[in-house]
C-alpha cells in the first residue's frame, strides 16, 4: 500500500467518523437540545450540561474530530496534486469539508453554540436564536461531511 491509499484511508475514516458524529448530532443531540429549549427546561440545562462540558476529561479523537477529518482530507489533497492524480470528486470532498467550517463558523452558530452549552448563557435572545438555527445547520453540516465522504469513496 503506497502513501497515497494510506492517506485516503485515514481521510476516508476521519471524514467518515465526523459525518457520522454530525448526523447524530442532527438526528439525536440537536433534537435533545430542541426538546429542552422548547419546554422551558432551561434552567435544568444550566445547572447540568455546560457543568458537564466544563468538567468532563478531554478526548483528543472526538474533540478534534472534525479538524482531524478537514486535515486528513486535505493531506490526501495535496498528495493527489504532487502525484498530478488531482480530480473533481477530490477538489469536491476538500470543498464541502471547508464549506462546512465556513458556514459553521461564518453564520455565527459555532459561537452560539459556545455560549449557550459551554458557558451556560441561557437569555431567551440566544435560546431562540439557537432554536432558529440548531436544525438547519446540523442538517446542513451533516450532508456537506457526507458528501465529503460520497466523494472520497468514489
Amino acid at each position: 500500500m503506497d502513501l497515497l491509499s494510506v492517506a485516503w484511508l485515514l481521510a476516508i475514516l476521519a471524514t467518515g467518523i465526523a459525518a457520522g458524529a454530525m448526523a447524530g448530532h442532527a438526528l439525536l443531540l440537536g433534537r435533545f437540545f430542541n426538546w429542552i429549549f422548547e419546554s422551558n427546561r432551561t434552567e435544568m440545562f444550566r445547572q447540568s450540561y455546560p457543568e458537564f462540558i466544563r468538567e468532563k476529561k478531554p478526548e483528543l479523537l472526538f474533540d478534534n474530530l472534525f479538524i482531524l477529518a478537514l486535515l486528513l482530507t486535505n493531506a490526501y489533497e495535496v498528495l493527489l496534486w504532487r502525484a498530478d492524480r488531482i480530480d473533481a470528486l477530490s477538489l469536491a470532498a476538500a470543498g464541502s469539508q471547508w464549506l462546512f467550517v465556513l458556514i459553521f463558523f461564518g453564520s455565527g452558530f459555532a459561537s452560539l453554540e459556545r455560549e449557550l452549552l459551554v458557558k451556560g448563557n441561557i437569555a431567551p435572545d440566544r435560546v431562540q436564536r439557537f432554536l432558529s438555527l440548531n436544525t438547519p445547520m446540523t442538517v446542513l453540516s451533516a450532508i456537506l461531511l457526507l458528501a465529503s465522504l460520497t466523494c472520497l469513496v468514489l
